[in-house]
């Protein structure tokens, strides 16, 4: 059965897409890798012709044939809104990434996410990651501080608004990218996340 890895956050604009398929590329060497995309959006099934080394899928008939797909890790796009489907992708979830900017209508906008986390119970495989973030501004700490309210675990790597990431649909992944900062918070936060969901 594989890993399944879900991004889910009901607010638009937050990375989801673009840490998706960054994440995707990190694991694909190590792994059979997948990404399913249930975003009316498409972003991934539009850019799939380009991917090299996962393959990208449309939304099955019922979510739960997730679950019989013959891949080791699938990571799951969502879209910028809730619905039934986001609750039973939860419970069908070894993670839930909650990718957020650091500002305060960021932080609000993830409240019902995490009301629908709760009631789920799975706020324990459940992680924050702040994304996009602008470099030398104290407002991300305040903001991180300020999610700790939620008790959802926060993820240490926080992945910045970096050319490079944009340019990574481009360039199939970060491997092609000289942006050394780029390579390492993405190796971070995927150390983070391999330690999630082996836990």
């Amino acid at each position: 059965m594989p890993k399944i890895i879900t991004l889910a956050h009901q607010k638009g604009g937050v990375g989801k897409s673009t840490l998706a398929f960054n994440l995707a590329h990190k694991f694909k060497d190590h792994v059979k890798t997948a990404v399913v995309d249930i975003d009316p959006q498409g972003t991934m099934i539009q850019i799939s012709p380009m991917i090299v080394g996962y393959e990208v899928l449309t939304k099955p008939k019922d979510i739960k044939d997730i679950l019989k797909m013959d891949y080791d890790v699938i990571f799951v796009d969502t879209p910028p809104y809730l619905s039934n489907l986001l609750t039973d992708l939860i419970e069908y979830s070894d993670l839930i990434i909650v990718p957020t900017k650091a500002g305060i209508a960021d932080l609000m906008a993830i409240r019902s996410t995490i009301d629908m986390l709760k009631e789920a119970k799975a706020e324990k495989k459940a992680l924050i990651v702040f994304n996009m973030i602008k470099p030398n501004t104290n407002l991300t700490d305040e903001i991180k501080d300020m999610a700790t309210k939620y008790g959802i675990d926060i993820s240490e790597t926080m992945i910045s608004d970096l050319v490079a990431f944009t340019r990574s649909f481009v360039n199939n992944g970060l491997e092609k990218s000289s942006n050394k900062t780029a390579e390492n918070q993405l190796d971070e936060l995927t150390k983070e996340v391999l330690q999630k969901i082996n836990n």
